[in-house]
């Protein structure tokens, strides 16, 4: 397996795979659009000194991938922070280590730009991807809640 950045010719099969992820939380939360299609997202974020897009290969086909940014700090905060904003992993790569491998090179991006911290949202009901997130070193810390009105 090959991790490395994201190419320009790569955004078509990143927002599909975007695609992918956003059905699968629509799993786990019942108001997500589940005929919603990504086509031109990834485009404006391959080249964003602020963030990082970084794909798992093998055979130079995309099995995965891992999408980040930036948080500047402001009045509220001391530092910057990392949120890493998407992680997908192909079914037939998952629980194969593609994960963890990308999770570690992003955390390699960050502390290269000096940050302390990366923040993910993960829906509690997605047991896989909180564990995953445990397991890398993730920590709850905030936690969002809903009420269901009608």
């Amino acid at each position: 397996m090959e991790i490395r950045k994201a190419k320009r010719e790569d955004a078509q099969e990143l927002n599909y795979l975007l695609t992918l992820l956003i059905r699968d939380e629509g799993n786990y939360d019942k108001n997500i659009d589940m005929n919603f299609e990504v086509t031109n997202m990834y485009e404006n974020y391959i080249d964003d000194d602020k963030s990082i897009i970084l794909v798992a290969l093998i055979d130079e086909q995309i099995i995965g991938y891992i999408y980040g940014f930036i948080k500047e700090k402001d009045e509220t905060c001391v530092n910057d922070i990392g949120i890493l904003d998407a992680l997908y992993v192909s079914d037939a790569y998952r629980r194969k280590g593609v994960a963890d491998a990308l999770i570690e090179e992003f955390k390699k991006w960050a502390i290269k730009r000096h940050l302390k911290e990366i923040e993910v949202n993960v829906l509690v009901a997605n047991t896989k991807a909180h564990n995953l997130y445990l397991k890398n070193n993730f920590l709850p810390v905030k936690e969002t809640m809903k009420c269901i009105i009608g």
